[in-house]
């Protein structure tokens, strides 16, 4: 829920209000803003309602309120007090700004107009596993013409495998099956999930037997109604497509087999039914691995042929009649995998045995070919064939007018056959395991040419007719809209053929998902999510809209807001070189400290917030910390006491840590703003929109900008830079700004279209950092590291080629010894836990005449470095133990760039073997290290700092953490103070006799005010 007031007064209190809940940035946000434009990506919304429809006439627009509503979204405009809605000005409005006559509804609380938005023209539905009972993965949706914006981001991250998608009436349904390799995955397994298919919120979820193979045709999406088999196999079960809930069953009376496969034409349902049950399987691997392998599947893949979906006997029925219309039974056993239908015929396969078609409307056998040749070539085990073995429950058997196709995994050839008699036509040999068939407009494609090149054939003769100049790679489907062809690109990425153009394009950005492919429904392309570690720089699914004439240049003028502080002298405070006063320390992301600790440290004090949310790392000055989180709110507590001092609530998750400089807070925000804040009072100095207009959308269940400030706010020498923007082709936007004032020193809104054609290049998904005269940033997997002139905002960096992933992904980065960027990491769009696949670091010259320089590896996995001017220390991947690299070493390596030269550890950490570090951070005289460690006997962890000698790798000192830490969270103030934030936003602070001493005397004067103080003390 997004409540937008245009009075900025109202805002704060009710901001206030609903934050009592711990409802805030999570579920529903408030905000001042304008009425029009509407801020919301076009066919997102499912309900707008305006409360006082005569004060906002003038204001309201028709044309954006239809802009923003998703088809069948609803629109309720009126007055909560009176009934003014019911005015003649009312209803001529609406008339005006609609087109339409209104529906007037008399409710307890006002008048109302209620508008509905009429269903997109021209929208195609995915409502079987291949699209259409011909199992032919071909859209017909008008709608999906590119080039695209994106329309929403979604978890899961990882899901279940095998996995299937079908779509219709503005909905998605994904069945994930009954095999998870890692933990993650695990609640996924046998569930069947609806999304609402335009802003992909979930609409309900629901678990299926244990083992259910979901990787068949056992679902039919419709407008209406949403067909499954039913999990006893019994019958068809069909749900309500928007609530879930049960409408009925569909079960033919002396049927006593189990339903193997269902389809749904001019509505007739058909059906195959079989004697003999499917095994159950559910496989949990619990893979330590970040990859997955092929041998780890359920037991049913490694049998000669698969044990699911057989069966003897196909139905026809009559869904208006409720009557059994036609029954065909053999004594031989049909392939589920291998049925089509097209033409006014039923196709079926019996394996070893004959190719068949039934008349659709007497389910009479119009003809059956047992040529062993045929059978044969359709059997032939593969051999020599590259890529993956694939899903051997995978469709077979595509239906065109010209000829059927068969090509199943791992088979041999691709076979053509006669659908008027079942003669052979042709057959071409495989390339490749898994290349499935495509029917377009006449022609045939598939990936048999050299190495897996996908072809143009004709249908009728198998002859080529063209070489598409792309591969299909793995097991991610061919499909097709009117526009466009998709795959899996080689070597990776997803390949985007346009077919009006001619031209093949590349996205780097995501893969298509490993089962589905792309589906083009709903008037939208949808991607993911997939069940392997391929991953690039974005995960989950997602969701692709036209971009039509929108507009990415933008103009500098009219984005700073003032705020009531802006006028005010900000007082700078008692700052010092040695605050923690940006991320990771300073703006090199060295993650160091001039500091001493000077010894162990205890727990001084612990600050829980009364609702959790996932904070970003702290940072400190003047005798305070400072964080935010995903719930948009930016925070300050007391370094001294752990009290909060203040809160500031802004419209968007927080991902990046604020910066302090001068008496002020500056953070960036997932609305698309930069807020700078007084650091005492947390009032609003002034705020920035960097997003070009506002368009926000669901990303990963939050509402966000397109164009989110997750790169954070660097301070250098009096100005802030930022970045704004998620993925290239959206558009990515560079600041510089005066950090007093707000006002523009430069401005870049180029990089995200470095190639116009392709729209790619820079995506704002990393952190920045300073050197060189350069302004650094985390790029994203097609470019990064990137540089930008620091003070014109010039880019100086390469062009991105095809657009395929050609860099570091990571979102970290810092400067080592002015010579080097380090960069890598993370995905900044993944969980935060070690779940992913955690790529590595490197390190890149800066100082050549390429920028960046040639990459050269460091350490493996997501915890960033940290170092001085005597070495690196590192942890290289995970639950291995901390590492020192001396920087003559390292400096070599660098240099050279040689696997010999690589450094040879001074020490390792091996009191701190089998635990996981997750942040580290260097003290003057200690490296600080947060540990998750297995407890014997216990599915609890155990959670540790450790304070280890840097110059032989001891550790000195330990203490234990109640709760989990984040990764990456942890602080060294210039008092030495040590501090971690914690998973659900509390932090623990540590620090020595002094900070201790310093409480106490806190918590007394505390009992002398309030008498609480003593409980406070004892624990």
């Amino acid at each position: 829920l997004h409540v937008l007031e245009p009075n900025p007064e109202v805002v704060d209190p009710v901001q206030e209000l609903v934050d009592q809940d711990g409802v805030y940035g999570k579920s529903l946000v408030v905000e001042a803003g304008g009425l029009n434009p509407l801020p919301y990506v076009g066919n997102s919304i499912d309900l707008l309602v305006c409360l006082d429809l005569t004060q906002r006439m003038e204001e309201l627009s028709g044309k954006e309120i239809i802009r923003v509503l998703r088809p069948g979204g609803t629109a309720i405009l009126g007055e909560a007090t009176s009934e003014e809605a019911f005015s003649p000005a009312c209803m001529d409005w609406f008339s005006k700004e609609f087109a339409a006559d209104p529906q007037k509804v008399k409710t307890k609380s006002g008048a109302w107009l209620k508008f509905q938005k009429p269903e997109m023209e021209g929208t195609d539905d995915w409502s079987h596993w291949e699209h259409t009972p011909d199992n032919n993965p071909l859209s017909t949706d008008r709608n999906t013409e590119p080039p695209f914006m994106t329309q929403f981001l979604g978890a899961p991250y990882y899901i279940a495998m095998p996995a299937i998608t079908t779509a219709a009436g503005g909905r998605t349904f994904l069945a994930m099956g009954h095999i998870a390799h890692h933990e993650r995955e695990e609640e996924w397994l046998n569930t069947l999930v609806a999304r609402n298919g335009y802003n992909g919120l979930e609409l309900w979820r629901r678990k299926l037997p244990d083992g259910y193979m979901v990787h068949r045709s056992a679902f039919i999406a419709t407008d209406d109604i949403f067909y499954m088999i039913d999990p006893n196999g019994s019958g068809v079960l069909m749900l309500d497509p928007e609530s879930g809930d049960e409408l009925g069953r569909v079960r033919i009376r002396g049927e006593r087999g189990e339903w193997k496969w269902i389809a749904l034409q001019d509505g007739v349902l058909y059906g195959l039914i079989g004697g003999e049950k499917d095994p159950s399987e559910t496989t949990i691997v619990r893979s330590n691995q970040s990859h997955w392998s092929w041998d780890e599947l359920s037991r049913g893949y490694y049998e000669k042929r698969v044990p699911w979906g057989f069966g003897e006997t196909l139905v026809a029925y009559d869904l208006n009649g409720n009557d059994v219309k036609w029954k065909y039974e053999t004594d031989n056993q049909i392939d589920s995998r291998a049925i089509a239908i097209g033409g006014g015929k039923v196709f079926y396969y019996g394996p070893d045995l004959h190719i068949g078609a039934l008349d659709i409307n007497s389910g009479l056998k119009l003809w059956s070919n047992n040529d062993s040749e045929i059978i044969n070539l359709i059997e032939e085990p593969g051999r020599g064939l590259t890529s993956t073995p694939g899903f051997k429950s995978a469709c077979y058997l595509v239906y065109s007018p010209k000829a059927l196709f068969f090509q199943g995994q791992t088979r041999m050839n691709v076979v053509a056959v006669s659908p008027q008699d079942g003669s052979l036509m042709w057959r071409r040999k495989k390339v490749t395991n898994n290349p499935n068939t495509l029917y377009v407009n006449g022609d045939l494609f598939v990936g048999i040419g050299e190495e897996g090149e996908t072809l143009k054939l004709n249908p009728e003769t198998g002859d080529t007719l063209k070489e598409m100049g792309f591969g299909k790679r793995s097991c991610a489907r061919l499909t097709g809209t009117p526009y466009q062809l998709f795959c899996r690109a080689e070597p990776e990425g997803s390949v985007f053929y346009d077919r009006i153009q001619d031209k093949v394009r590349y996205n780097g950005a995501f893969r298509p998902a490993c089962n589905d492919g792309v589906i083009g429904a709903n008037g939208l392309l949808y991607i993911g999510p997939w069940l392997c570690d391929c991953n690039l720089s974005l995960m989950g699914s997602a969701a692709l809209t036209s971009a039509g004439d929108f507009v990415f240049s933008v103009s500098p003028e009219g984005r700073l807001t003032k705020g009531n502080a802006y006028d005010r002298e900000i007082q700078a405070g008692q700052s010092d070189p040695s605050d923690w006063s940006q991320y990771r320390g300073n703006v090199k992301r060295t993650g160091t400290t001039p500091v001493w600790l000077r010894g162990g440290v205890d727990l001084v004090w612990q600050y829980q917030p009364e609702f959790e949310f996932e904070p970003t790392a702290p940072v400190s000055a003047g005798g305070r910390f400072f964080y935010a989180g995903d719930d948009g709110k930016v925070r300050c507590v007391n370094a001294f006491t752990g009290e909060m001092e203040w809160i500031y609530r802004t419209a968007g998750p927080i991902k990046a840590a604020p910066s302090v400089w001068e008496g002020r807070v500056y953070v960036g925000s997932g609305d698309g703003h930069v807020y700078c804040l007084t650091a005492n009072t947390g009032e609003l100095i002034w705020k920035f929109k960097a997003a070009p207009v506002g368009r926000r959308m669901m990303v990963y269940d939050r509402l966000a900008s397109t164009w989110p400030v997750n790169t954070g706010v660097l301070i250098h020498e009096g100005k802030t830079y930022f970045g704004a923007g998620i993925i290239d082709y959206d558009g990515t936007y560079v600041y510089a700004l005066d950090a007093k004032t707000g006002e523009v020193r430069w401005l870049n809104d180029k990089t995200g279209h470095l190639d116009e054609d392709s729209r790619k290049g820079v995506s704002a998904q990393g952190f920045l950092t300073v050197a060189d005269g350069k302004l650094w940033m985390a790029g994203g997997n097609v470019l990064s590291p990137v540089a930008y002139d620091l003070e014109t905002g010039e880019y100086l960096g390469k062009q991105p080629g095809d657009g395929t992933p050609d860099a570091n992904r990571g979102e970290e980065i810092g400067v080592y010894k002015n010579k080097y960027i380090i960069q890598g990491g993370r995905l900044q769009y993944s969980a935060a836990k070690n779940v992913v696949n955690p790529g590595y670091f490197a390190a890149f010259s800066m100082n050549g005449s390429e920028i960046p320089g040639p990459e050269r590896r460091l350490n493996q996995g997501k915890i960033p470095p940290v170092w001085d001017d005597y070495g690196l220390y590192f942890t290289d991947g995970i639950n291995l133990p901390p590492t020192y690299w001396s920087s003559e070493d390292l400096l070599k390596y660098l240099e050279t760039g040689r696997s010999s030269d690589v450094p040879v550890p001074k020490w390792t950490v091996t009191q701190l073997n089998n635990s996981d570090t997750v942040s580290l951070a260097l003290a003057g005289d200690y490296l600080v290290t947060v540990n998750e460690s297995p407890t014997p006997r216990s599915l609890v962890s155990t959670w540790t700092v450790s304070g280890i000698n840097p110059e032989n790798g001891r550790v000195d000192w330990k203490t234990w953490l109640e709760k989990p830490a984040v990764p990456g969270a942890l602080l060294i103030d210039r008092e030495g103070r040590v501090l971690v934030a914690h998973e659900g936003g509390g932090l623990s602070c540590l620090g020595g006799d002094g900070a201790i001493k310093s409480y106490i005397n806190y918590l007394v004067k505390e009992m002398e005010k309030s008498g609480d103080g003593k409980e406070r003390i004892t624990n």
